[in-house]
């Protein structure tokens, strides 16, 4: 059985959400979570916030795969039956790394 693999072009817009409106969404939590946060943050909060920012997103249904068959910090995402795999270990070290060198600035130069 053969597969006819589509071009990016032969896709219509109703297959691919929205990138600009994606970012946004994450933006915003992630602004809206960490501007009412004090002191450490943890990967679990880092998790659930990326979890619940993405399941706003329309059509996106998102779960955390099981580590044994995936591996550590793999997302699954799936978008009007398709499924996407996305490695989110990055990411979640990344926030945790920028929010806490911003408690080292802050506690350096309070205000």
């Amino acid at each position: 059985m053969e597969r006819k693999l589509n071009r990016v072009s032969d896709l219509s817009s109703s297959d691919s959400p929205d990138s600009g409106e994606i970012k946004k969404i994450i933006f915003h939590s992630l602004l809206s979570y960490l501007s009412k946060k004090e002191g450490p943050l943890s990967k679990t909060e880092i998790k659930d916030l990326l979890l619940d920012s993405l399941n706003l997103i329309k059509g996106f249904r998102v779960e955390w795969a099981e580590i044994r068959k995936f591996g550590k910090g793999k997302l699954l995402v799936s978008y009007h039956h398709k499924m996407m795999v996305l490695e989110m270990e990055d990411t979640i070290n990344t926030i945790l790394k920028l929010w806490e060198n911003y408690l080292d600035s802050k506690e350096k130069n309070p205000s």
